[in-house]
């Protein structure tokens, strides 16, 4: 007789476990955004400075000033960025130094625009630092760089 109560107690939760299981289904969200993508439209351009060791800063709209007597209004750089409606975070950084000349890039303005019918523009300014720089026409890279928060 106790064999018997014990099968029948056994039975007896392995009912109750196998009906206490449910499923159901659900849904995973996704937001798919446009690649975005950066178009130079116009090419930071210091214009002309002298050799003599220094700085030659550019402010907004282009305007120089600098220790190495560069003066005059320059050419911010100029660069459209698409994608989908939303904020961007932008990043500039310098790359290499050229012939004694390096620059150090910055944004003009925020660097957390939001795209609006799917465009922001953006400008790009800085500073070039001259140590033994060389005579010559330079072309100094720099990335830019445009991420969705």
């Amino acid at each position: 007789m106790k064999l018997s109560t014990r099968i029948a107690s056994t039975l007896a939760l392995t009912a109750v476990a196998s009906s206490a299981a449910v499923a159901d289904t659900f849904q995973a969200a996704v937001t798919v955004l446009d690649t975005l993508a950066i178009a130079e439209n116009t090419a930071v351009d210091f214009g002309t400075v002298t050799s003599t060791d220094g700085t030659c800063i550019m402010a907004t709209g282009g305007a120089l000033s600098g220790t190495n007597g560069c003066t005059g209004t320059a050419t911010p750089g100029a660069f459209t960025i698409t994608g989908s409606d939303v904020t961007v975070d932008l990043t500039v950084t310098a790359g290499a130094a050229v012939d004694g000349v390096t620059f150090a890039p910055a944004i003009d303005g925020s660097s957390s625009p939001t795209l609006s019918g799917g465009t922001t523009s953006v400008a790009v300014i800085g500073q070039l630092t001259l140590a033994s720089a060389t005579a010559g026409a330079k072309s100094i890279d720099f990335d830019l760089t445009a991420n969705y928060q």
